[in-house]
């Protein structure tokens, strides 16, 4: 009997464990738990060393498995997750989210939630830039924890109000540095995902236009190449010094910019429907997974939650339309399975009780 892919080292005393364990049953994943403080002596040695081995600080340690196939090739993938602590393995070696062995083993996911994207703060729209520049750029983990690092050590001078020796000076030139690649990265990827979402909005509401842009401050805009975005940002940050000195905080650069999302000539967010505000997700979400596939030659893993809520019977047909037409795995789920097409090599699972079986 195969093992199930997912190990839980927990306490019996621990509400963090039970929470884990909770968490996976009502998700209908099956577990292997094993309750530290009941094991035996050599059990518990054997526990404590692995984790000890991995630098897992407490409980619960959740170990999470499965293979899967890259370039070819059939690899096993392995995450561990412990408190304030997460480590991904393949093969037996770990591997840090920039490596070059990830590359392709990406997941695009739809869920309730990224409703509120066209709508919400643009923080998440960044993030949903982000995430798609990460998808073709393994190295953009560690290009923007260098901004985001360098950012916050100029906020922690500014809250100080540690100004003197030209040490604000010399964070503007690292912000304004680093920041300059965040934004090029940002813009070659919303440059990439605009035609493919027109495409697929249109595809499925019937012609309706839609478009995307990356938006920054007007002197940013203005700079084509990176040493011109450079010195776009190292003058607004001189120029907004003060400022920032009475507030607190860095309030010009990247961290600020957004992903302008247009119905027509119209913001998504004061004129979109439901129904239109959830294509207008869908949309880049899939030019996301196609953007991903075009650059790496290998399709990413594509989840979809309830995701044919709010659309008509024709709109879910030709959403389902623009699915079938990609080539990666799909895991759809509906409250209403006759929501879902006929979509070659489909198979159904229903989900009932914490259960999963197949139907």
């Amino acid at each position: 009997m195969t093992a199930p892919p997912v190990t839980i080292y927990s306490l019996t005393t621990c509400q963090w464990s039970r929470k884990a364990k909770t968490f996976f049953t009502e998700r209908g994943v099956k577990f292997y738990a094993i309750e530290y403080d009941m094991a035996g002596p050599e059990l518990k040695q054997k526990i404590a060393a692995e984790m000890q081995q991995h630098g897992a600080s407490g409980f619960p340690y959740v170990k999470i498995g499965g293979q899967v196939v890259l370039r070819g090739l059939e690899r096993k993938l392995s995450v561990e997750v412990s408190v304030g602590r997460r480590k991904t393995s393949m093969d037996g070696k770990p591997v840090g989210r920039d490596s070059d062995s990830l590359e392709g083993a990406g997941v695009v996911v739809f869920a309730p939630g990224d409703l509120q994207l066209p709508k919400g703060p643009a923080s998440e729209r960044r993030r949903a830039v982000d995430r798609a520049v990460f998808a073709v750029h393994r190295q953009y983990y560690r290009e923007a924890l260098d901004f985001e690092r360098a950012l916050k050590g100029r906020n922690s001078i500014l809250r100080r109000g540690e100004f003197t020796g030209g040490l604000l000076e010399s964070y503007d030139e690292t912000v304004a540095r680093v920041g300059a690649r965040v934004v090029v990265r940002r813009r070659e990827a919303v440059a990439a995902l605009a035609p493919m979402f027109a495409e697929i909005f249109a595809d499925i509401h019937g012609g309706l236009a839609a478009s995307i842009g990356y938006r920054s401050d007007e002197s940013v805009e203005e700079g084509t190449r990176e040493e011109e975005i450079v010195e776009a940002l190292r003058g607004g940050l001189a120029r907004e010094r003060a400022r920032d000195m009475r507030r607190g905080y860095t309030g010009f650069g990247p961290q600020t910019d957004d992903l302008e999302i247009l119905l027509g000539e119209h913001p998504a967010k004061e004129h979109g429907s439901q129904g239109q505000l959830r294509s207008l997700v869908l949309a880049l979400k899939m030019a996301e997974l196609r953007h991903a596939s075009d650059h790496n030659g290998e399709a990413p893993l594509l989840l979809l939650d309830d995701v044919a809520s709010e659309l008509d019977e024709e709109r879910r047909g030709r959403l389902f339309a623009s699915i079938a037409s990609m080539a990666c795995q799909t895991l759809i789920t509906v409250t209403e399975r006759e929501h879902l097409p006929d979509l070659p090599g489909r198979m159904d699972w229903q989900v009932s009780g914490g259960r999963v079986a197949a139907v």
